[in-house]
């Protein structure tokens, strides 16, 4: 946005002593300022603004000979935008001064910066959230790409000067497709950013590994499973890099159990059957980053009272992805890298 500087010249035939230039827009804790360069030799310059919130500066400069200039900061360095009016004078060696009104605007304010947390993204409900680095005083867009890199969807919000750090919501309409691309769009304070965020992710169906009772070791006859696993891993890796060659994937492996046994042992169990199906993975020759995590029983796919032999609980998740994945909404678990 660009701010202008108005000198009002007085009425005497004088030859402007002093050329001006305005320093309008800076981050905060950095002054606006005024160059002056003298076109003729000064004993001194000083400036007189009041700014419109009610404070009043003034600041100035010694002698300064023809063709020499000037930096003279403004105010306090306060975030915001402002209206100025004053007047400069000049003096002149023998005494005898020029002075001219002065009217301008500045504005010092800070990036605008996104955050934003894979747990605050319901691609089911089509609805993110984000936050700010300052006040929400604009409006944001979202547009949504697939992983074949048509665009699914779009929608936009106002806001209504949320406070910075508040999660501001989005939604949008979309068709059917798997997102791959979001991206966001957000104007506030005469500023935009543009942050492209890629939360996708894909579920490998496979045939379930069969462990042993509360044992870990992957038996040779289950390779068959995995490597029919490999293959369709390798296959949604090669789909996703067609639509973004610059996305970086990774693989991940979640554990599951049913409810026989405690809750702390059943997080464990599941921890180490999904450390040896990725171990397994690594060993075949995956070329992916490979992470693992166990859920134990806090994620059960067919709801069971305690201590029920189920054998759909006893699982494990394949995601290909970008971002640590959400397995299911409201459970945590830790990811490690093998």
């Amino acid at each position: 946005m660009k701010l202008a500087l108005l000198l009002l010249v007085p009425s005497v035939a004088l030859a402007n002593p002093v050329e001006i230039s305005l320093k309008n827009q800076t981050p905060p804790g950095v002054k606006p300022s005024l160059t002056v360069k003298a076109a003729t030799s000064l004993r001194g310059v000083e400036v007189k603004l009041e700014r419109d919130d009610g404070k009043s500066f003034a600041v100035s400069h010694g002698a300064l000979r023809d063709g020499q200039s000037a930096v003279l900061p403004l105010g306090d360095g306060k975030e915001g935008r402002f209206s100025w009016k004053g007047h400069l004078v000049a003096q002149f060696p023998d005494g005898n001064r020029f002075s001219t009104d002065l009217t301008f605007e500045t504005a010092t304010i800070g990036a605008l910066t996104v955050k934003y947390s894979r747990e605050h993204l319901d691609l089911d409900a089509h609805r993110l959230e984000f936050q700010l680095s300052r006040p929400a005083r604009g409006s944001a867009s979202i547009k949504v790409f697939g992983d074949d890199g048509s665009e699914l969807g779009e929608g936009t919000h106002e806001y209504k000067g949320e406070p910075a750090g508040a999660w501001l919501p989005i939604e949008w309409s979309q068709k059917p497709g798997n997102p791959m691309r979001l991206e966001l769009t957000v104007s506030s304070d005469g500023l935009t950013t543009t942050v492209k965020l890629i939360p996708w992710s894909v579920r490998i169906p496979h045939e379930e590994v069969v462990f042993d009772t509360n044992q870990s070791v992957v038996k040779p006859s289950e390779a068959q499973k995995l490597d029919a696993g490999y293959g369709k891993i390798t296959a949604a890796v090669e789909k996703a890099r067609a639509a973004d060659p610059s996305i970086s994937v990774k693989l991940y492996i979640a554990g599951h159990t049913d409810t026989v046994g405690g809750s702390a042992e059943n997080r464990k169990l599941s921890l180490e059957r999904a450390r040896a199906i990725a171990t397994w993975y690594r060993d075949r020759g995956l070329p992916l980053p490979i992470f693992y995590a166990g859920f134990g029983e806090d994620a059960l796919k067919v709801k069971t009272p305690d201590n029920t032999d189920e054998p759909a609980n006893r699982r494990a998740d394949y995601i290909v992805g970008v971002e640590d994945p959400v397995v299911a909404r409201g459970v945590r678990a830790e990811w490690h890298k093998l």
